[in-house]
């Protein structure tokens, strides 16, 4: 709110006035975010690269990852992060 609305509003109702200061405040009490690691950054482009590999063009799964409806199962979650972590790990995308 700008100031000159602040200020008729305090004018018209006194009571207001600690309750429009509070509004005032800014408030920046988060937590800063953190910094993702080189390894963690690794692992992300992994996950997301294998999982982009294991789907369909239907948008399903591939066999062995999903269920039967089609999306990601527990087990191939777990496949997925595996051979992520293992990539990661190495250093990266290998060609």
């Amino acid at each position: 709110m700008d100031e000159k609305m602040m200020q008729l509003l305090v004018a018209m109702n006194p009571e207001l006035a600690p309750i429009l200061a509070l509004l005032q405040e800014p408030t920046s009490d988060e937590k800063p975010k953190r910094k993702p690691s080189a390894y963690n950054r690794r692992y992300g482009a992994a996950y997301k690269r294998i999982k982009r590999s294991k789907t369909l063009k239907s948008g399903k799964m591939a066999k062995g990852y999903a269920k039967r409806d089609g999306s990601l199962s527990k087990a191939g979650h777990a496949k997925i992060r595996k051979a992520a972590h293992a990539e990661a790990k190495k250093g990266g995308r290998r060609k």
